[in-house]
């Protein structure tokens, strides 16, 4: 999910987004780290909203206080947001392994969803994360499986992308949602109505098919193993 989409839902869910309080996760870190947790994961798209008031103080204070603890983000961060100084300061305050929101590598697609992270700022990303340290083995960026607008092509040579640039990738399922621009073009696959036919699972083999769609997988999983990293 973009961070647009994001931030979206949250506001027709809760209201305006509001980050929380740096002094309430500082102390939750400590309670964590005094139970000797070592990893933690951040399942939150929008960590890099904001960075510089949110993120950023509260990783100076993890830095300064010798906490010893393994960060991670699962839910893809926004691949736009990450700069020099912050990639350098997630390094350094403990964080293993980054995983990317990109979805795909065509110039059309990034256009008509929003210019959401373009193909460059992806580049970018990756380079400002490798020269702060971290390793590219532990970056990983997310492409999009079964979109109504997205062909077989573009997702290979979306692959082939991410791959140039020396990480993994993982292919995330699309997951049509009701009353979106996405939900709503997927209605010529699917009964929108029902509940089920929303899975991130069941929709891909759906479009794509069965076969083709472990056949992608299958190609995903191929690339990575090239890079020497599974």
């Amino acid at each position: 999910m973009s961070l647009q989409v994001h931030l979206l839902l949250r506001s027709q869910s809760y209201g305006k987004f509001k980050p929380r309080p740096t002094e309430c996760s500082l102390a939750e870190l400590e309670l964590l780290t005094a139970r000797r947790v070592e990893n933690i994961a951040f399942y939150d798209d929008a960590l890099l909203f904001d960075a510089e008031k949110v993120l950023m103080p509260f990783l100076e204070e993890t830095i300064r206080r010798k906490t010893h603890v393994n960060f991670h983000s699962p839910n893809a961060l926004n691949a736009r947001f990450v700069t020099a100084d912050l990639a350098g300061l997630m390094v350094r305050a403990g964080f293993e392994t980054f995983y990317l929101g990109f979805e795909s590598s065509s110039a059309q697609w990034q256009k008509c969803t929003g210019s959401k992270v373009f193909s460059e700022e992806l580049a970018q990303a990756v380079g400002h994360l490798t020269a702060g340290g971290a390793q590219s083995a532990n970056i990983t960026a997310y492409q999009l499986l079964g979109h109504p607008n997205t062909s077989l092509q573009q997702i290979e040579e979306t692959m082939g992308f991410v791959q140039s640039l020396g990480i993994r990738g993982m292919l995330a399922d699309f997951s049509p949602i009701p009353g979106t621009p996405d939900g709503e073009a997927a209605r010529e696959w699917v009964d929108m109505d029902e509940p089920l036919l929303h899975n991130k699972t069941a929709f891909p083999i759906i479009m794509l098919g069965f076969e083709e769609t472990n056949r992608l997988k299958d190609l995903q999983r191929r690339l990575n193993r090239s890079l020497g990293d599974a």
